[in-house]
């Protein structure tokens, strides 16, 4: 967008002790202008801003001139919103993750061990948002050389994707809930548990909590589930890591 001025002519008056005196003076406007349009003249609104109380918070903006949508988004080769509150301040976009360490203790056969940490998201001007999460490996041992297969549930059949019901502590493996009110639909109960995608086997990452709304100080609790499936299992320090990706919406 180019900027250009040009001038305006007016009248204005003044005082002086042996009368009135009339006298012409440039009045300063700008142009706005592209290859493909002019804006001869700007619009002074009647009122615009931002108002709120205890119970709601609104942006407005009144006294537009020719207000309309003119042209079809995507259809048209151009599309003009004059006078409607669709483009607002952005906002911060954040996303903390209450803690970076999981300590499940020792684990053992006919038990799960848990321990739980919190996302929490504010998409600020964006059309929503969602966060994905996958492990870059599963549990696996210091030596490299064994492993803690994710959990298939009680059922068998519980996947990155899908949650299943996992209460039977005598079935172990590695997986995980997501309780919070934007969780994905999946995860029915605390009781509902998936495996998390695995990096290392190239299983894309999954989405574990979304909104196409905008939302501040949005908070998901995520509880990690661990237990042994025999009494066989390489005693020592087991380890991954888990990586979570927020998208803000468009």
């Amino acid at each position: 967008m180019r900027l250009k001025s040009a001038v305006l002519w007016g009248i204005a008056f003044a005082t002086a002790w042996s009368g009135y005196q009339l006298a012409l003076r440039p009045a300063w406007a700008e142009r706005l202008e592209s290859n493909s349009y002019v804006i001869q003249f700007g619009n002074f609104n009647v009122t615009a801003g931002e108002k709120e109380s205890a119970s709601y918070k609104v942006t407005d903006t009144v006294g537009q001139t020719g207000a309309g949508p003119y042209g079809q988004y995507g259809v048209s080769s151009y599309f003009i919103g004059g006078g409607f509150q669709y483009i607002y301040q952005i906002d911060q976009f954040s996303f903390a993750i209450s803690k970076l360490t999981i300590d499940l203790g020792e684990l053992t056969t006919g038990a799960h061990n848990t321990d739980t940490l919190t996302l929490t998201i504010t998409s600020g001007g964006a059309g929503g948002y969602a966060v994905y999460a996958y492990e870059t490996k599963p549990l696996t041992h210091q030596d490299g050389s064994h492993t803690i297969a994710d959990t298939t549930c009680d059922s068998g059949s519980c996947s990155e994707s899908a949650a299943g019901i996992w209460t039977n502590v005598n079935i172990g493996g590695f997986g995980f809930n997501a309780n919070g009110s934007d969780a994905a639909s999946d995860f029915l109960t605390s009781d509902h548990f998936r495996q998390f995608a695995n990096a290392a086997t190239a299983e894309p990452m999954q989405s574990i909590m979304s909104s196409t709304d905008v939302v501040e100080g949005e908070t998901t609790t995520i509880t990690y589930k661990a237990g042994l499936n025999n009494a066989s299992q390489a005693a020592g320090r087991y380890e991954t890591a888990t990586v979570y990706v927020a998208v803000p919406g468009f």
